[in-house]
C-alpha cells in the first residue's frame, strides 16, 4: 500500500540556489562597504619615521655649495706675439711680482728691432752734424752782431765828431747836414742789420730745440723698440698664484691673447650658482654661512650676475671680517663649502621635519598618528616655504600633532594605516 509523502517546500528544490545567491549578496555588500569606506592598510611603522609639529623659529635659506676663489684676479696678456720657447712655471704656483711665466721667440721683431737701432743712430749722427752747423753759424750770427754794434758806435763817435768841428767852423753846415744824412742812413742799416741778425739767431736756437726734440723722440722710439724684446718674456704682473696656464712648447701666441691669470691671495671669496627661481629675491647684503670641517665662516651677497645659463644664474659672496679667526682656519682656493644664503631673518611659524612624504603626495596630504596611537589616518595639509630642514605649514595641522614623514612608498592609496 502506497504512503502519500508530504510535499516539499519549494526552496528546498532552490536552496544551493538561494545559498549561493546569498554569499554572492554578502560578498558584493563587502566589496561596496570597502570601496564607500576608508581604505586601510597595515604595514610596520617605527618612531623614526614620526615627527611632531612644532611651533618654532623658520629661517628661508637657500642651500647651495660654494667654491673659494681669489677676491682680486688680474689677467695675464701677451703684448707681443711669438712662439714658446720655455714656460718657466705650472698651474698653481706661487708667484712672485717679476716671476718669469713664458718665454717667447720672434725673429721678426728682432730684425725689427736691428733695422731701428741702425736708423737710429743714423739719424743721430746727422743730428750732431746739424748741431754743430747751427752752432757754427751761431757764432758766426754773434760776430757779426758785435761788428755791427762795433760799426753803430763808430759812426756815432764821427757823427759827433763832424757836429764839433761844425762848432769849431772847421766844417760847414752843407758838410754837417751831409754828415748827418750819412749817419743817418748807416745808423738805420746797421740797426736793421742787427735786427736781422737777432731774428737769425732765435730760428737757430729755435732749430736745434727742434733738432734735440727729434733726438728725444727718437731715443724714445728706440726705447719701445727694447721693450719689444722685452716683451717676449712674459712676466707676472703681480704676487699670487697663477691658474688657467694654457701654453705648450711651439705653440703660436698672438699679441693680446691672455696666456693665464694670477690671483691675488691676500683676501678670498665665492662664488655659487642659483636656480633661476631665486633671481628675484636674491640681493647685495645678504647674510650667509659656510661650512668647512665643523667650522663657520660668515659671508654676504656682494654681487649678482643675472645672465641665466642652464636655468641657473651666479652670485658672488665676500667675506664678513671675524676678527677671533685665526690663521689656520683660512680657507684655500678652490675649496668647495656647503653654503646657506638667508633669505630673510627667523619667524615663528608651524613647521615640521622634510621627510620623503613630500615626493609621494606633492605635499597635498599626510598620515597623522590618532590617539591610539597605533594607526594613523589621511589628513589634506598646505604647505608653504620650506628649508633644507623644515616645511612651514599654512593649513591642515596643529602644534602637537604627530605625523608620519617617511615609509609613504609602502602606503600606495590607503586612506589609514595600523601597525
Amino acid at each position: 500500500m502506497d504512503i502519500k509523502l508530504p510535499k516539499k517546500p519549494w526552496y528546498i528544490k532552490y536552496r544551493l540556489y538561494i545559498i549561493g545567491g546569498i554569499v554572492l549578496a554578502a560578498l558584493m555588500t563587502y566589496a561596496l562597504v570597502l570601496q564607500l569606506g576608508p581604505r586601510t592598510l597595515k604595514v610596520k611603522v617605527n618612531g623614526d619615521q614620526i615627527a611632531t609639529v612644532v611651533e618654532g623659529n623658520f629661517l628661508e635659506y637657500i642651500d647651495v655649495n660654494g667654491t673659494v676663489c681669489p677676491a682680486t684676479s688680474m689677467r695675464v696678456n701677451a703684448t707681443e706675439g711669438g712662439t714658446v720657447e720655455r714656460i718657466c712655471c705650472h698651474n698653481g704656483d706661487m708667484m712672485r711680482r717679476g716671476d718669469t711665466i713664458l718665454v717667447l721667440s720672434n725673429p721678426k721683431v728682432l730684425e725689427e728691432m736691428a733695422a731701428e737701432r741702425q736708423n737710429y743712430e743714423l739719424q743721430q749722427m746727422q743730428h750732431r752734424q746739424q748741431l754743430i752747423e747751427m752752432q757754427q753759424k751761431s757764432i758766426t750770427l754773434r760776430s757779426q752782431a758785435l761788428q755791427a754794434d762795433f760799426e753803430l758806435k763808430k759812426m756815432a763817435q764821427d757823427y759827433e765828431l763832424a757836429e764839433e768841428e761844425a762848432r769849431m767852423g772847421v766844417r760847414s753846415k752843407a758838410q754837417l747836414k751831409v754828415a748827418k744824412e750819412e749817419y743817418d742812413y748807416n745808423r738805420r742799416r746797421t740797426l736793421l742789420n742787427i735786427e736781422s741778425l737777432h731774428q737769425d739767431s732765435v730760428l737757430n736756437v729755435i732749430g736745434r730745440q727742434l733738432i734735440q726734440q727729434q733726438m728725444a723722440m727718437e731715443a724714445k722710439k728706440l726705447d719701445n723698440s727694447n721693450r719689444r724684446s722685452a716683451a717676449l718674456v712674459i712676466v707676472a704682473p703681480t704676487d699670487g698664484q697663477i691658474s688657467n696656464l694654457n701654453a705648450t712648447i711651439g705653440a703660436q701666441v698672438s699679441a693680446g691673447d691672455q696666456v693665464g691669470e694670477i690671483g691675488v691671495l691676500t683676501e678670498n671669496k665665492l662664488t655659487a650658482r642659483l636656480n633661476e627661481y631665486y633671481i628675484d629675491r636674491i640681493q647685495t647684503g645678504l647674510p650667509a654661512t659656510a661650512t668647512l670641517k665643523g667650522r663657520k665662516y660668515a659671508f654676504e651677497v656682494s654681487r649678482i650676475m643675472p645672465q641665466i645659463q642652464d636655468h641657473c644664474f651666479t652670485v658672488e659672496l665676500k667675506p664678513v671680517a671675524d676678527p677671533s679667526k685665526r690663521e689656520d682656519e683660512s680657507l684655500r682656493t678652490g675649496q668647495t663649502l656647503r653654503l646657506q644664503i638667508e633669505l630673510g631673518k627667523p619667524e615663528r611659524r608651524l613647521i615640521m621635519p622634510r621627510g620623503n612624504f613630500y615626493s609621494h603626495t606633492s605635499g597635498q596630504w599626510v598620515m597623522v598618528v590618532d590617539k591610539n596611537k597605533s594607526s594613523a589616518h589621511r589628513v589634506p595639509i598646505k604647505l608653504g616655504r620650506q628649508n633644507t630642514e623644515h616645511y612651514e605649514i599654512i593649513s591642515g595641522l596643529s602644534a602637537g600633532d604627530r605625523v608620519i614623514i617617511n615609509g609613504y612608498e609602502a602606503f600606495g592609496e590607503a586612506d589609514v594605516v595600523k601597525w
